[in-house]
Parts: structure tokens; C-alpha cells; sequence
């Protein structure tokens, strides 16, 4: 049988955590006998083997060297046989049945990417989704007393952003396929910017479910650390020198 969903999930030293995200899976949702698991362990050795018999599949991928974000993913993505293609961040954890309820959305809306809230341990909603970025949004962002102001849901309940940030993403697979993946050229941060604004540029439709909501406990690695701050500056840049970027500044 093909698998309804085929589920990404990158280790990069989260030994910890996934076995913590697989159970949530396994408590919270229903199918999981349709569900495909590729487990990357971008440090070659770092997962242990996992029990594969409540999965349709479950995959251990070890990379003899490290990778970047997306071409970890997309690695993953030519090894998925599932209708619908999800990457999840390791540090997520699931309470209650979400994936059933996004889909239902996906369908619904002809939707061709969709994504739920994320918040905190506190229940605090986390800014995973925001308008196109400009270099002087990035700036303010790290100022004293920014704080995130989620817009409202539309008259369909949906919140309708310009990008989604990566960490929980729930795709049809032929949209990721059309689209080509993420751009291998981003270093860690902004393909996933960039890959929703590709996607907006060519009419497809991506979207956030705010009634749906799943755990994350955020780590801000490029404000804690020179060289992760390097590489946001870098491909920050990199996007707002692109002709996508040029492009959806016009029609915005």
C-alpha cells in the first residue's frame, strides 16, 4: 500500500529528542500504519535503531558528512512514496491528533502547503509564520520589545502568511516535486523563505490552521552564536538579492 504521509525528520545531535517525537506521534495519532518515517542522523552515528513495526516504514539515513537543511530534506523527499510530504523539527512534540485534521484543511482549501500553530510550553503562539521579510524587518526583529502579533484567521478560519517557517511543514507531494525541493544554496536559514515565496510566485497556496496547534521548544541558535548569526546574515542576503525576492516585493 502506498504511504498516506512520508514524515522527514533530521537529527543533528537530537538523539534526545526524537524518540520523545516519535512517541508523541505514536500516542496522538490514529494511521500511523500509513505513515513513512526517513530518520536522517546528519552525525552519522548519533540515532540508535528504532522500532520500525508501528510505522508503514521507518528508514534510517546516516550521512557520512554533514548536510545542510535542505539537502537533508530533499534527500529524504526522493526516498518518500506518500501522497503528502511533511518535514518535522525534531524538538516538536505532538498532544493531540493533528495530522488528520491539517489534511482534511489541505483538501479542503486546494491548498498545496499548510501548517498548524506552534507555541511554547507556556501555550504561547511562536512566530513560525510573518509577512515577506525586508532587511529592516530582520533588524527589528532583534531589537528590545519585539514581540510577535499573529494577524487574524480569514473568514475561513485560515491564516493566510507569506512564508512558513520549516520547522513543522505539511506539503502535497507533487507541489514539492514541482517546485523543485529547497535550494541547497541557503545555509540553515532562508530556504524556507524562499521556498514559500516561490511558491506564492507561481499561484500555489500555503497556509496556517490556527485551530490546530503542536508543541515546539524553540532554540535561537543564531542569537547565541557568531557563526550561526554568520550564516542567517549570509543567506539572508543571498535572498534579498534574488530576482524571487525582487519579484514578490512588486506584486505585494
Amino acid at each position: 500500500m502506498t504511504p498516506l504521509i512520508t514524515l522527514s525528520i533530521v537529527s543533528h545531535g537530537d538523539s534526545d529528542k526524537i524518540p520523545r517525537l516519535l512517541a508523541s506521534l505514536q500516542a496522538c495519532e490514529p494511521e500511523l500504519s500509513r505513515f513513512q518515517i526517513i530518520l536522517t542522523d546528519n552525525l552519522q552515528n548519533d540515532l540508535p535503531e528504532f522500532n520500525t513495526t508501528p510505522w508503514e516504514s521507518l528508514r534510517l539515513v546516516r550521512n557520512k558528512k554533514k548536510l545542510g537543511f535542505a539537502q537533508n530534506h530533499n534527500r529524504a523527499f526522493e526516498l518518500a512514496r506518500g501522497q503528502y510530504f511533511a518535514i518535522l523539527n525534531p524538538d516538536l512534540i505532538f498532544e493531540k491528533p493533528v495530522l488528520s485534521s491539517l489534511l482534511n484543511m489541505l483538501d479542503a482549501h486546494n491548498a498545496d502547503l499548510i501548517a498548524p500553530q506552534i507555541v511554547d510550553e507556556m501555550g504561547v503562539i511562536q512566530d513560525s509564520y510573518r509577512p515577506l521579510p525586508t532587511p529592516i524587518e530582520l533588524i527589528q526583529r532583534r531589537m528590545p520589545g519585539y514581540t510577535f502579533q499573529p494577524p487574524l484567521p480569514d473568514a475561513d478560519g485560515m491564516i493566510r502568511p507569506d512564508w512558513i517557517a520549516g520547522m513543522f511543514w505539511l506539503w502535497r507531494s507533487d507541489s514539492y516535486r514541482r517546485l523543485g525541493g529547497m535550494d541547497r544554496r541557503f545555509r540553515l536559514y532562508f530556504e524556507d523563505v524562499d521556498m514559500c515565496t516561490r511558491a506564492r510566485l507561481r499561484g500555489m497556496t500555503i497556509m496556517v490552521a490556527p485551530q490546530v496547534q503542536v508543541r515546539h521548544d524553540a532554540r535561537r541558535s543564531s542569537r547565541s552564536s557568531f557563526y550561526y548569526l554568520f550564516l542567517h546574515a549570509q543567506s539572508a542576503m543571498r535572498f534579498f538579492l534574488s530576482s524571487e525576492y525582487r519579484s514578490a516585493r512588486r506584486s505585494a
